[in-house]
């Protein structure tokens, strides 16, 4: 079994990948549907990609609870203004939905975008599939 790091950017194989993982970082992408097109050409037949991103409701709400209110906070003060370094980006933030990552995948050309049944306070997990 072999690990790699690699830069989004530049993503290129020689062979293609069982699995992909993208932790935390979806939502500060000024192209995040590009990257994922690419990761999925990645993939093997059977590849995966498993992407971690914040757990936010999955629609807006007044007062959101404690971890929401925090992860708002911090997409203000950093996650749009950092994605805005790339001219045009989707700008994102930090409070992206179910709902957005699974649209994400689908225009990438993903068949299945599945929330994993994993708890816990801070993070989603998803499975996503050519």
């Amino acid at each position: 079994m072999t690990f790699e790091v690699r830069d989004a950017a530049t993503l290129a194989a020689e062979q293609p990948y069982d699995l992909v993982c993208v932790f935390e970082a979806v939502h500060d992408m000024a192209h995040p549907v590009e990257m994922l097109r690419r990761v999925k050409a990645l993939l093997a037949g059977e590849g995966s990609l498993l992407v971690a991103d914040e757990r936010v409701a999955d629609a807006f709400t007044s007062p959101g609870d404690f971890a929401e209110r925090f992860i708002y906070a911090w997409s203000v003060l950093h996650c749009p203004p950092a994605t805005r370094a790339e001219e045009p980006s989707v700008e994102a933030g930090t409070v992206l939905r179910a709902s957005m990552l699974q649209r994400y995948a689908s225009e990438a050309g993903f068949a299945r975008a599945d929330v994993l049944p994993i708890e816990n306070d801070f993070w989603r997990f998803y499975h996503l599939q050519p």
